[in-house]
């Protein structure tokens, strides 16, 4: 039913409880499941280009993603499930993901959206809008 699950975190943070859901669903239907952490590019300070600063801080954003998916990815090993994780330095959620979602076939797409402020959340239920109806695939959404 699901061969291939796409998890998607879109905070910094992610929470055990959506591994744990995607492992189970996983297990169930003897799935891949993909990590995927999408970290999005600053806003320029300059108008144009981005300042020393933010080019260094936004690799140690990505570098610390590859640590917490690495991270899941052995979890996946002791679980005995496939597991792929990728970072993604991205400008907006929506154009990166429906062209991934599509050109990876994917049939279930979880997304983590824990500690989302207001605004955020408001972009994130945009986000999810906007994926849902651009996408033939089962959405799952996990606070």
């Amino acid at each position: 039913m699901f061969q291939n699950i796409l998890v998607v975190f879109v905070t910094s943070t992610h929470t055990g409880h959506t591994s744990d859901i995607a492992f189970d669903i996983a297990k169930k239907y003897d799935s891949k499941i993909t990590f995927l952490k999408c970290i999005e590019k600053p806003i320029p300070k300059f108008g144009f280009f981005h300042s020393k600063g933010q080019k260094e801080e936004h690799q140690k954003d990505l570098e610390d993603a590859k640590k917490s998916v690495h991270a899941l990815e052995e979890n996946g090993k002791k679980l005995n499930v496939t597991v792929d994780s990728k970072v993604e330095s991205i400008e907006s959620f929506t154009h990166f993901l429906i062209p991934y979602i599509r050109s990876n076939k994917i049939d279930l797409l979880i997304v983590d959206s824990h500690s989302l402020d207001e605004i955020h959340h408001e972009n994130h239920k945009e986000m999810i809008n906007t994926i849902f109806t651009k996408v033939s695939c089962p959405l799952l959404t996990l606070r």
